[in-house]
């Protein structure tokens, strides 16, 4: 009977690992031969940029400020659109979708672009009915740091998967 769970674990484990399945929280860190990393593009002290140096630190990736690193990670811009989703019956919008579009490239000292992805996009739909205008602030700032969370978490997996 043990030998069967064993397998059924063993079978369970690479079935979920061959479906691009992670644990939250879980990263992966980009190769070796990236290392040291150095960011630029957004100020330092953009939440956004806060959030990828912490997920990238955790990840064990060596962050590098001089221009010596072995190869630079360019955040060339982060945008947020947000539109009508829906309106109510007196034709008021209640809610809306919150785009955001993270444009980036790595490359290799002196300029040589490595990776040139397509840029990463996360949506968000939000419900605003009115009124609470503390509480739809905070939720907005929380939602803002998921979204970061979110994007550098995809990034950091784009890079691993760089050649």
């Amino acid at each position: 009977m043990s030998a069967l769970r064993l397998f059924a674990a063993l079978w369970l484990a690479a079935s979920l690992a061959g479906c691009g399945f992670h644990p939250r929280g879980a990263v992966v860190a980009p190769s070796a031969d990236l290392q040291p990393l150095q960011l630029s593009g957004l100020a330092a002290a953009h939440p956004f940029m806060r959030v990828l140096r912490r997920q990238l630190t955790e990840a064990g990736v060596q962050l590098a400020e001089s221009r010596e690193a072995a190869a630079r990670l360019r955040i060339l811009d982060l945008d947020r659109k947000r539109r009508v989703f829906s309106v109510n019956a007196n034709n008021k919008a209640v809610e809306y979708e919150f785009v955001y579009r993270l444009r980036w490239r790595l490359e290799k000292p002196p300029g040589t672009v490595i990776l040139r992805p397509e840029p990463l996009v996360e949506r968000r739909i939000v419900y605003e009915p009115g009124g609470e205008l503390l509480g739809r602030v905070r939720e907005a700032e929380l939602r803002e740091q998921d979204v970061h969370a979110d994007l550098a978490a995809r990034l950091i997996r784009r890079l691993a998967a760089a050649p």
